[in-house]
């Protein structure tokens, strides 16, 4: 059995301002080509399909074109799960209708556990495997907030919780499996895998609590498909427990790395993991530096004739009134874009005239809040309780699913 593990799309994403429809059109055609080339049976994605809980109708026509180019393939069951920038209705709305086109749906916990287990069948109607079907689990799907609790006791429930749920999931999925092989997929993060600097991931719970241990997940599991980082990774050194990482860079930083997705060919007891490499049809080029390593590299690019975007920050003494015309001036004509223009000169100028240390634009929410209670004097017990009543309103905002209403 070949399985093809990939995760965290985030189609309708953009990057400072520029949409990625195209990128991610082209990655989908690549897809189903490799689908067919491998000679795939079971897809996996692991979550966060959709950038936004509200993705916009170009999106889900991208989305729901794959799904029929994926069903006139040999690839004869497809497994989808929810991860935590997805919306749960939106995901599950049509599960019933991709049902009968062996396309399963688990947008969110489900109320029984069976239903996340998934008894999978070839084309002979012969069972093939088992897949333990693992959404991302909110907050709200585990726990009763409690006033009060410590950060420490909110780790330990968020965990136990994860845990807890993971378990009656397996066990539910090893009494079906009668000796076929038992793939569990989840959106999460695991102790031990590797957060990339600069890595487009949105914490799954505030304070960055719930990084769950890699011994959730027993030996006896045939392969684990993870979703949520965006670097392809083995976690815990092992092999068959896998991070497929996002097919495209979702930052400049995530340009470092290569991005692919996880041929898996189950041979029981032998197991072979292949990453395939994505083809890269935008590079994401940060430059810093005075002005004449700026014209030397936007020079050099030229040369190169591919299409960048560009990521530019000013560092040089010299104060230069008109850098961003120079820059255009020097991309006019060749595919170089430019995404974003940072100018150290005029940022201190600026913050010196204001007599400001940061803008508001490098805080996020929890600092502005902390900030707040030390202007307003406010100090303990009141300002822990008042922190993580705080911290909580922003998980309940975060994880609702507009959609649903």
């Amino acid at each position: 059995m070949k399985i093809l593990h990939t995760s965290d799309w985030h189609l309708g994403g953009s990057l400072f301002g520029r949409k990625r429809d195209e990128e991610h059109i082209l990655f989908l055609d690549w897809l189903i080509k490799l689908i067919e080339k491998e000679k795939i049976d079971v897809l996996l994605v692991c979550g966060d399909i959709f950038d936004s809980s509200l993705p916009s109708n170009r999106a889900q026509e991208m989305y729901y074109n794959f799904l029929c180019q994926v069903n006139l393939t040999n690839c004869h069951n497809v497994v989808i799960i929810g991860g935590n920038h997805d919306s749960p209705s939106l995901l599950n709305a049509p599960s019933k209708l991709l049902k009968y086109l062996n396309i399963y749906i688990i947008g969110s916990k489900t109320d029984s556990i069976e239903d996340e287990v998934i008894l999978l069948t070839d084309r002979n109607k012969e069972p093939q495997a088992v897949i333990c079907a693992v959404p991302f689990l909110r907050e709200r799907d585990l726990r009763l907030m409690e006033f009060g609790e410590s950060l420490q006791d909110k780790e330990q429930k968020l965990v136990a919780g994860v845990t807890n749920h993971y378990q009656q999931v397996f066990e539910c999925a090893f009494r079906m499996a009668n000796g076929l092989p038992v793939i569990a997929m989840g959106h999460l993060f695991v102790s031990g895998a590797i957060l990339q600097e600069g890595e487009a991931v949105r914490e799954l719970y505030m304070g960055n609590l719930g990084h769950i241990p890699g011994d959730i997940f027993p030996a006896e599991l045939d392969y684990v498909a993870l979703g949520h980082l965006h670097r392809q990774q083995e976690v815990a050194n092992r092999v068959n427990v896998r991070y497929s990482g996002s097919p495209i860079p979702l930052s400049f930083k995530e340009a470092e790395t290569e991005k692919s997705v996880l041929v898996v060919e189950l041979d029981n007891p032998v197991i072979q993991v292949k990453a395939v490499e994505i083809p890269s049809q935008i590079r994401l080029i940060q430059i810093q530096g005075d002005w004449d390593t700026i014209s030397s590299e936007l020079i050099q690019l030229r040369d190169e004739n591919q299409e960048c975007w560009l990521d530019i920050n000013y560092t040089g003494n010299d104060i230069r009134t008109n850098l961003k015309e120079n820059i255009l001036s020097l991309c006019k004509g060749y595919n170089l874009q430019l995404l974003r223009l940072q100018n150290e000169q005029v940022i201190k100028r600026v913050l010196a005239r204001q007599n400001l240390e940061e803008t508001l634009d490098s805080l996020n929410p929890q600092e502005v809040f902390r900030r707040c209670l030390e202007q307003n004097k406010i100090g303990e017990p009141l300002a822990e309780e008042l922190w993580q009543c705080y911290n909580e309103a922003l998980q309940v905002l975060s994880e609702k699913d507009i959609n649903a209403e």
